[in-house]
């Protein structure tokens, strides 16, 4: 047992850090973005996808209470663990169930409860496997200890890592299969067996019942293994690989059929508005500097290090020289990092929205692809005086390094601000509330958190005011909220509501209470 501890010790110690830092960034998590709530709504909500569902297909006119907002986010006693409402929703939706059925079933193990603890739960688990995957796939490719610890921690503390963490979406899960694909891929070019194929054609499934994204880096790095076995004169793993995969990848469409209608759909996120933006050449540039800006910004550890060892292999040329003559140097982790920057490229130019979301899963490449120096690094300069002390103190200023890293940037979808929006709601809690909305549900879904600190609230669209007036009541004030997306949802001009409201009653002031997103909301008075 000692003698195990002393191996990994530092990886023990990478996990204990990273765990620290995830629960440091998960208690500020203030908010959630509107996706997050979709999450829990479709994992949670029994089989009504969107708000608009909870009212039969039209808002407009109809007034919701905290309780049918809680319903939606919330598993109840009697709904728990329901696998078909979850797969009805995703049918409504546009991406494929695995994920909502695990946030499900986590939520059912605390019934009538919303929260955000629920969901980083899940997430926490799926990012310590992701780490443990990294890990495991560096020492598959016969790497040292010290470069899989190396991968591990400049994952787990990367910007990019902890965002995928702190966002609660089907992104985590998906970071996870896409590493076991490529564990898989390697154990097979390392020693071909029949079961790594099967459990290739098995995740292939699970990845694309995720995220349909999965299936860039699941068809490039499935290529990439194909030519290296060609290329090797491995027919034999191929007549298992290529059938197993086909298999995998074709079950999609027996286990969620529904995949068909959301790839040739008209929607933002579909299909057909990739193809849009595939056509759309003139967007090329900014779409790959913005995509590359991710990287560099949340992997600035990894680029450091890599630059670092670029240097340190310029030094020691000769010796790099001589281990490639001798060919000690293995470079089969290629076959996994070439395909992710092929589709960062493509996912870059093909995105609904400029969001580093949709190569979240590839960070673990482009980790590889730093630790892959690393691994030249070590097999170059081989054997020398204090090698262990050396290396551990290396392995050390890597961990400062990537801790450091994470204390300067902090992750995506904390929502600070959402602390004050609450604040700001809480002390109008009593007051009663209308949102302006042309029956548009995204809106809405953005601010259910701050919606539920009131009993009720009452949706109006902007051209027939009475009703939001009766619902009022003469009421000296009320809280406004203005649905002003354009390219979400029903994009009103506050402006022309607040004077509409002015002309057809007494209330002829408005405050802006503050601005999120979709909305803007006001106090209304008289």
């Amino acid at each position: 047992m000692k003698e195990k501890f002393r191996r990994c010790w530092a990886l023990v110690l990478v996990f204990v850090i990273v765990t620290g830092v995830c629960f440091l960034f998960a208690g500020r998590k203030s908010g959630m973005f509107i996706d997050e709530i979709y999450a829990y709504g479709l994992s949670n909500s029994h089989y009504a996808p969107f708000l608009t569902d909870i009212k039969d297909g039209e808002m407009v006119g109809k007034t919701f209470t905290r309780q049918e907002l809680f319903d939606y986010v919330a598993v109840t006693d009697g709904e728990r663990f329901d696998a078909g409402s979850v797969y009805y929703n995703q049918v409504h939706d546009v991406h494929p169930p695995l994920h909502y059925w695990l946030l499900n079933a986590v939520c059912s193990l605390f019934p009538d409860t919303f929260s955000k603890w629920t969901g980083l739960a899940l997430n926490y688990v799926l990012y310590m496997l992701t780490m443990f995957a990294l890990y495991k796939t560096v020492r598959r490719l016969g790497w040292s200890r010290g470069c899989g610890t190396a991968a591990a921690v400049l994952y787990g503390l990367s910007v990019i890592g902890m965002s995928t963490f702190v966002m609660i979406r089907m992104y985590m899960l998906l970071t996870l299969l896409t590493i076991v694909l490529m564990y898989l891929i390697v154990c097979l070019m390392r020693e071909f067996k029949p079961k790594y194929c099967i459990l290739t054609g098995l995740v292939l499934l699970a990845g694309l019942i995720t995220q349909y994204y999965f299936v860039f880096y699941a068809f490039f790095l499935c290529a990439a293994y194909v030519i290296y076995a060609l290329v090797k004169r491995e027919y034999k793993a191929l007549a298992w690989f290529i059938p197993c995969a086909l298999v995998g990848a074709l079950s999609l469409l027996l286990v969620f059929p529904a995949c068909l209608d959301h790839l040739f759909a008209d929607n933002i996120v579909s299909g057909g508005n990739a193809m849009e933006n595939l056509r759309n050449f003139a967007q090329y540039p900014v779409r790959l500097r913005t995509f590359i800006s991710f990287v560099t910004h949340g992997l600035k550890a990894a680029i450091i290090i890599a630059l670092l060892a670029i240097i340190a292999l310029g030094v020691y040329f000769r010796k790099f020289k001589a281990a490639a003559k001798d060919k000690r140097l293995d470079l089969r982790a290629l076959v996994l990092i070439v395909p992710a920057f092929v589709v960062l490229v493509i996912v870059a130019l093909i995105s609904p929205v400029d969001e580093p979301r949709y190569i979240y899963n590839l960070v673990p490449a482009f980790v590889l692809a730093a630790c892959l120096l690393l691994y030249l690094l070590e097999e170059s300069l081989g054997s020398f005086e204090r090698e262990g002390l050396i290396k551990t103190a290396a392995l050390l200023c890597i961990m400062a390094l990537a801790l450091w890293q994470a204390r300067c940037a902090p992750p995506d979808y904390l929502y600070p601000e959402y602390a004050e929006y609450d604040a700001i709601v809480a002390k109008h809690s009593d007051d009663k509330c209308v949102y302006f909305s042309d029956n548009r549900f995204e809106a809405i879904t953005q601010d259910l958190l701050q919606l539920m600190a009131f009993d009720d609230f009452y949706v109006s669209d902007d051209t027939e005011l009475t009703g939001a007036l009766d619902y009022v009541g003469g009421a000296d004030e009320f809280v406004a909220y203005v649905d002003i997306s354009e390219f979400w949802s029903s994009g009103y001009d506050p402006d022309k509501i607040i004077s509409a409201l002015a002309d057809a009653s007494d209330y002829d002031k408005a405050e802006l209470l503050y601005q999120n997103g979709l909305s803007a909301t006001y106090l209304i008075s008289k």
